[in-house]
Formats: structure tokens, C-alpha cells, sequence
């Protein structure tokens, strides 16, 4: 079986287990399963397939896009997200790929932008934490720290959650984030948006405390934003100002570089009251030769 034929097999097989709507990814070449592919990614949003490529071969990119279109005739449109670096480049391969697409979770809406630089809005592999903040955010005050476009603030909410407080850096963001939670019906006198700097917000959180539950998800090395490597700790120590005792916190990293001791030792280190419990799992639809590679998901207790 050639390359792109493996590529397509687990494309097709994913794809039977969707729904209209859906959103996931297809095919994850990044966790090196498969051999020479590991520069390769495929997602579902809807009806669009986003083909992200890590290398210089965008040929293969739109000869996979011609398989794929002929394989699977529900698709409607294909893009290109040619990712080298820093630098990124969108371009349609085939068919029609509108700027905003709604997609299905968990009986819940979100808004991706296909055709967005990088982060089209939101992050697959987290569905399985957003499933768990459905289960577990009833009656509870929610602090959701680097909220992007506040998916995890629209589960929690979902799941019954008292209240929200999202702060994001990027107003754009969280302007987003307001139009997902628009799109389920929520209401948003539940929703706190705080586009601020974090490190400079430590008084603002203080007064809006303390909460039950703090998601801590933030990029690993985004300039001018957060090091996870550096900066991780200096988040953890504001804890015992934030959380309220027995709260949850979630703490997410995706590193290669980053094991999965890196957590319960930044925390241990750092918020030594709050006890590590499990980690949480990661979707199926992102299997890791290395797990240590991959996303990391840790939830703690703070006594």
C-alpha cells in the first residue's frame, strides 16, 4: 500500500464513524505511527477536510486531496495548511471552503475558521476534556485561563456550571468565544471575558474568586505570550489565591519535548497543595508512538 493510500484507508474508516457536523481528525501522521508520514494531518470540519502539511511536499498534499475527493463525496471542500516554522499558508485544493464552518460536539456548536492562520478555533484533540467539564462543572464557578474562543467555558456551561470567567489576551478571541457561546443558546450573563495579559490580572482574578474549577491551557512557546518551560510555575504559585478548597484544576501541555512527569512536578513544586489525581485522556483520533510527545492532560485537587 503506497503512502497516500494509508493515508486515505484511515481517512475512510474515520469518516464512517462521523455524523453530519462532525469534527475530528481523520488521520494524525504527527504522532509518527506511520512511517514517512509524519508531516501529514487530516481533519474533518463538516463537510471540509483541512490537510495540514509539515514539509515541503504540497504536491503530495494535492494529490491526497484528489484521492480524497474521489473517495469520499460528501466532502464539499479541501484545504491546505502548509505549516513551516512559524510561517503558515491556507490555500483550497478542491471545491468550496467557506471562512466559518459550524461544527458538532457532543450535542454542542462550534465556529472554525478553515482557512484561519494555524489555530482554526478549535483544538480536537481536547475533546475528551471538554466531555469532562460537561460531566463535572454543575453548580460550580469556573476559572478558564488562555481560553482562545472559550470551547472549554461553552462545555462547562453546558454541564451546568454556575459561571464562567475567561481571559485570553486576544480580544478577537474572546469575541469568538462569545459567538460559540451564542451559537448554543447559553446565557451570557454566565460568561466573564477578560482580554488581559495574565501575569498583570493576578488582582483582577483575586477579586472575582475564589472558583471551583480552573482549566489552565496555554500554548507551550508563543512569543510575547507564554513559555511553558519558563512560566508554567509562576501561573501554579497564584493558585492558592484563586482556588477555592477542593477545587479541580485542569493543566494541559503539549510539548514534544515535555514529559508527562512535567506537570505533577511544576505543581508539586510550586502548588504543592493541590494533589495530582489522573490524567486525563486524550482523543482517540491522535494515537502516539510516544506518549510523552503528545498532549497532556492533568487534573489536581487544591486542598
Amino acid at each position: 500500500m503506497s503512502e497516500l493510500e494509508t493515508v486515505l484507508t484511515e481517512c475512510r474508516r474515520r469518516w464512517q464513524g462521523g455524523v453530519p457536523g462532525a469534527a475530528r481528525r481523520l488521520f494524525h501522521g504527527r504522532g509518527h505511527i506511520y512511517r514517512d508520514l509524519s508531516d501529514l494531518t487530516v481533519d474533518r470540519f463538516d463537510s471540509i477536510l483541512l490537510i495540514g502539511c509539515y514539509d515541503d511536499r504540497t504536491e503530495r498534499a494535492q494529490a491526497l486531496a484528489d484521492l480524497l475527493s474521489a473517495a469520499l463525496p460528501q466532502v464539499t471542500g479541501i484545504a491546505l495548511q502548509h505549516r513551516q516554522g512559524s510561517g503558515v499558508r491556507s490555500t483550497v485544493l478542491a471545491g468550496h471552503v467557506p471562512d466559518e464552518v459550524e461544527v458538532r460536539e457532543n450535542g454542542l456548536s462550534y465556529l472554525v475558521k478553515p482557512l484561519r492562520n494555524q489555530n482554526v478555533g478549535l483544538f480536537l484533540d481536547m475533546a475528551p476534556t471538554r466531555a469532562w467539564l460537561a460531566e463535572h462543572a454543575a453548580e460550580r464557578r469556573v476559572l478558564n485561563l488562555f481560553a482562545f474562543t472559550c470551547a472549554f467555558s461553552v462545555a462547562a456551561l453546558a454541564g451546568g456550571a454556575v459561571e464562567v470567567v475567561n481571559l485570553d489576551m486576544s480580544r478577537p478571541a474572546l469575541d469568538w468565544g462569545l459567538e460559540n457561546h451564542r451559537l448554543n443558546g447559553q446565557d451570557l450573563r454566565r460568561v466573564g471575558m477578560l482580554p488581559h495579559n495574565l501575569f498583570r490580572s493576578w488582582p483582577k482574578l483575586r477579586s472575582l474568586g475564589p472558583f471551583d474549577l480552573v482549566i489552565i491551557d496555554p500554548p507551550t512557546n508563543q512569543r510575547g505570550s507564554f513559555n511553558a518551560e519558563r512560566q508554567y510555575g509562576q501561573v501554579l504559585r497564584r493558585l492558592p489565591e484563586l482556588a477555592s478548597p477542593g477545587a479541580d484544576v485542569l493543566a494541559s501541555l503539549n510539548s514534544p519535548f515535555l514529559g508527562r512527569d512535567f506537570l505533577p512536578e511544576q505543581m508539586a513544586c510550586w502548588c504543592p497543595g493541590a494533589r495530582y489525581q489522573e490524567a486525563l485522556p486524550v482523543s482517540d483520533d491522535f494515537p502516539e508512538r510516544d506518549p510523552d510527545r503528545g498532549l497532556k492532560v492533568a487534573r489536581f485537587c487544591y486542598d
